[in-house]
């Protein structure tokens, strides 16, 4: 307008301006109660649906998996929030060199309340162990479980009469 641009930028996570009422975190963040919600749903599609249904993940790769594939893949990528990268940093401590690099420090796992869209730094509060705690299940769940052993479990439980 009159030669000046205006305009709100999109943010993955946390506000760069007080406009919105300061921490506007309602664009993007990574909730783990939601992810987790998405997974258990993706897992019961799963059961339906089986391995004839696929969809690309992630989306533009090209590459078609089943539903417990994406489950895991979704599960798998909250984990690598936690664990160090090829650079030896953990993607939850951003740029906090004091939990990334000191010897006191980067050995504890903070549990933030949510997490950078595109980074996955940690934002919130760093005690959330309630539900970001909810990681440890989903590592937990992978850990033990295989799509053939989920589907047969699966059918061996919908045919089951219940006692009462």
């Amino acid at each position: 307008m009159n030669g000046q641009e205006y305009r709100v930028d999109y943010l993955s996570a946390e506000s760069n301006t007080g406009m919105f009422g300061g921490n506007s975190n309602w664009r993007g963040p990574v909730w783990m109660p939601v992810n987790v919600l998405i997974i258990r749903a993706l897992l019961s599609f799963y059961l339906y649906y089986g391995d004839h249904f696929k969809i690309e993940c992630p989306t533009g790769s090209g590459r078609m998996m089943n539903l417990f594939e994406v489950s895991k893949e979704i599960a798998d990528r909250l984990a690598r929030i936690f664990l160090r990268n090829e650079q030896g940093r953990r993607p939850v401590y951003g740029g906090s060199e004091k939990f990334q690099t000191d010897p006191y420090w980067r050995d504890y796992i903070l549990f933030y309340e949510y997490f950078h869209g595109d980074n996955g730094a940690g934002l919130g509060a760093s005690h959330q162990t309630g539900w970001t705690g909810l990681v440890a299940k989903t590592i937990q769940l992978f850990g033990l479980l295989d799509a053939e052993r989920f589907l047969e479990s699966g059918r061996q439980a919908a045919f089951k009469k219940n006692e009462v």
